[in-house]
């Protein structure tokens, strides 16, 4: 995340973040205390999708559901149910659509989710990136510690 915001406030990348985060080991860990950190650090303004990889598929999915992220599924990543008989893309979609509503989730039409993950959509500038992805302002020539987003009282006028 750190090395993605550096390019938008460089303002080499202008474009909305559509994030993936694979738990599939290695670079990505199965804790959910690891998708709850990177959850945590994404910017309120992205747009951040779980995948996993075999049976950690369907509990991962779960709390991101949970999380309220959004979720991928598919036999490219996963061949098996809980009980370790095979399962189809078509079924996982159906039990992730249950899980979903069982945790009052509801589930995007296609339409909504070209909405939700604004592909080919740029920015003029890195503020104006950084503005829609909701992270705080480059800082300033001569401005010192880290900017906010909306001044405090203290900094932007008089208590009321």
């Amino acid at each position: 995340m750190e090395t993605v915001e550096r390019l938008i406030r460089a303002g080499l990348y202008t474009g909305p973040l559509n994030l993936n985060y694979v738990a599939i080991g290695g670079a990505s860990a199965f804790h959910p205390a690891d998708l709850v950190e990177f959850a945590r650090r994404t910017p309120d303004g992205a747009v951040l999708t779980i995948e996993s990889i075999m049976r950690s598929t369907l509990p991962m999915n779960t709390i991101a559901i949970a999380l309220g992220l959004h979720v991928r599924v598919g036999i490219e990543d996963n061949l098996w149910a809980p009980r370790k008989e095979r399962i189809t893309s078509v079924q996982q979609v159906e039990q992730l659509v249950r899980i979903a509503d069982e945790l009052g989730r509801d589930i995007a039409t296609a339409q909504e989710a070209r909405r939700i993950y604004p592909i080919g959509e740029y920015w003029t500038n890195a503020d104006e990136t950084l503005d829609h992805l909701g992270l705080p302002p480059n800082r300033r020539p001569g401005e010192r510690g880290v900017p906010l987003r909306h001044p405090s009282p203290a900094r932007g006028g008089a208590l009321a």
